[in-house]
């Protein structure tokens, strides 16, 4: 197959590239889907709460049939009158309003999760340009979403029809229903045509929202070179990688030429290794490395042993040993306790003998 072209978009979007769309206020979106859901949570609410609404309505109706002129005459009772109906409006309302805002929260989340940033609101001139206005106005999307709407028309009116025709031997009946229960039977036909438009309509928002969500995701793919860049800006180019290393490496050598003055002996190889030693029986429970390196290093480190008075021991195999074993400030391992305590005996004798 021919290698496809640099500049496609290819590669899934990494962490990085979708955490930065979420805070410029860039996640999948879906218009039918919270239109949706609310309806549901909506209807849901009413075929729970829809009997007591319509006894409210049967007596704020009764009440308003009642002629009563008290109120009209007293100014205070009429207020009082109209506080309450308002209250009672807004609690018998409160349910509704409530499933309406849930849904459109839970199915916003569902599509983009919750996400707080306020970049979107930025004034953006090029929304006023005019040419652009009519560019998104006679645009792909536009013309889908006109599209979808008369499709949900259309899906909306044929189940509507068929709900209809399937229950005329029913309606024909309700001409015999008396007054009282009119409203309940009409309420119940009236659920059974919402239940099933609510459920046309959650298919077609479901279907949107799983188009919106590959497009957002197929919006934010990157090319192989953003990728690179991507992963290079994070773990940095490979010469600053180098040079970071050269003077963590450099810090740390010359902290650890510091403690050869203090060593009490430098044990070499004789030229390509040294290790140097040191041991204090009132503060350490056995010797320590204070400083070893190879080639340059251990030149480096016999010529500040011999400028401070260090003494040199030539011990091949264990100059060897302990540069491949222990780390600078590890104590000496048990198996190189005598080595070490005859290296340190022949150096106080030294002293000593002195």
């Amino acid at each position: 197959m021919p290698d496809k072209p640099a500049g496609e978009k290819t590669e899934e979007a990494t962490p990085k590239r979708i955490q930065k769309a979420r805070e410029e206020g860039r996640v999948a979106q879906s218009q039918e889907l919270p239109a949706a859901v609310g309806l549901v949570a909506l209807v849901a609410v009413s075929a729970f709460a829809g009997p007591k609404l319509i006894d409210w309505f049967r007596d704020l109706i009764k009440e308003g049939l009642s002629c009563r002129i008290d109120y009209i005459h007293d100014g205070d009772a009429f207020l009082e009158f109209f506080k309450q109906r308002c209250a009672d409006m807004i609690w018998m309302a409160l349910p509704f309003m409530v499933a309406i805002m849930l849904g459109g929260i839970i199915a916003t989340m569902i599509m983009g999760g919750i996400t707080f940033t306020l970049k979107p609101l930025k004034f953006k001139t090029e929304e006023l340009s005019i040419p652009g206005g009519f560019k998104r106005l006679f645009s792909m999307n536009s013309l889908i979403k006109l599209i979808s709407s008369i499709a949900k028309i259309v899906v909306i009116g044929i189940i509507v029809a068929i709900y209809i025709r399937s229950k005329m031997d029913e309606i024909a009946t309700y001409q015999w229903v008396e007054p009282a229960n009119l409203v309940g039977v009409i309420s119940t036909f009236v659920l059974g045509a919402l239940i099933r438009i609510c459920i046309a309509l959650l298919v077609i928002a479901i279907a949107e929202a799983a188009y919106q969500k590959w497009k957002y995701n197929k919006n934010l793919k990157m090319t192989k070179q953003e990728v690179k860049e991507e992963r290079k800006s994070q773990d940095g180019s490979p010469e600053i990688k180098s040079r970071i290393r050269q003077l963590q490496y450099q810090l740390a050598s010359r902290r650890m030429l510091q403690d050869v003055p203090d060593a009490n002996v430098v044990i070499v190889n004789p030229t390509h290794y040294a290790v140097a030693i040191k041991y204090d029986s009132k503060t350490m429970p056995a010797p320590i490395v204070v400083a070893k390196g190879s080639d340059l290093m251990c030149e480096k480190i016999k010529e500040i042993a011999r400028a401070n008075g260090v003494p040199i021991i030539r011990r091949p195999v264990l100059a060897r040993n302990l540069h491949a074993n222990v780390d600078i400030g590890a104590i000496i391992p048990e198996d190189l306790f005598v080595a070490i305590a005859e290296v340190l005996a022949m150096i106080y004798r030294i002293k000593h003998n002195r």
